[in-house]
């Protein structure tokens, strides 16, 4: 599970131009909600360390959103997936493999998507809602072909090779977190990955801000925005009109 830090340091880079930040012109989908929201989301699994921070979510309980590799969705870890369903937890689409997909073909792009959706269908029951580009890469080629609105996220730092505590992860969040949004977290990286430590740091201190925690999927619908699945964007805050 190798990732290509500088790949992704770059892309982060340009995330920061080019993500959404509010509806700007996409239909309503019922009544805003007034209150503080929070969409914790987790690349990268399942493994033998999403259990971990599993364990985090129920401690505190809270709710998360799984963006999951396909190739990793099978029947040793399928247990991984029904304790995910349990939790009242949401999984979505991060590819079939790690692969950055800015440069692929239209059919390659809709292979990777549509094998990763049909995974997580097989073991959750569900279709994903949403989709993030590995190392978040995009491409006009990709937003017109995935078919699924696009998320990236606040940044908790905590790819390998970034050699970040668990303080600075949760820190890294907490600098830039607002009302609205997504916040991009890893369950699966190489160790040391204290992500799960930061999360006894990150989840008390937002809660104790005022926020709630909710799905991707519940966080568009609680603010009240239809997100287009063929925008030119990634969402990194929901923010109603």
């Amino acid at each position: 599970m190798k990732r290509v830090i500088l790949g992704i340091v770059a892309v982060t880079l340009m995330c920061f131009v080019s993500c959404k930040t509010t509806d700007s012109g996409n239909a309503g989908a019922g009544a805003p909600s007034s209150a503080k929201l929070v969409a914790l989301t987790f690349d990268d699994g399942p493994s033998d360390k999403t259990p971990l921070v599993l364990d985090k979510l129920e401690k505190y309980h809270v709710v998360a959103s799984f963006f999951m590799v396909g190739q990793m969705i099978n029947d040793d870890n399928k247990p991984i997936m029904d304790r995910i369903v349990q939790l009242n937890c949401e999984v979505n689409n991060h590819s079939w493999a790690w692969q950055s997909m800015n440069e692929m073909s239209p059919a390659e792009i809709k292979e990777s998507v549509s094998k990763t959706s049909a995974a997580i269908k097989k073991y959750t029951g569900k279709a994903p809602m949403f989709f993030r580009p590995p190392n978040l890469a995009t491409s006009d080629v990709m937003y017109r072909n995935v078919g699924l609105p696009q998320c990236g996220g606040v940044l908790g730092m905590d790819w390998a090779g970034c050699n970040t505590s668990a303080e600075d992860r949760a820190n890294n969040v907490l600098r830039s977190v607002q009302d609205g949004s997504i916040v991009l977290l890893h369950c699966t990286q190489p160790d040391p990955h204290p992500t799960p430590e930061a999360l006894d740091i990150l989840i008390p201190e937002l809660q104790k801000q005022g926020y709630e925690f909710v799905t991707v999927s519940e966080l568009f619908r609680r603010k009240g925005v239809k997100p287009n699945p063929k925008a030119d964007f990634i969402w990194t805050t929901v923010a109603k009109e």
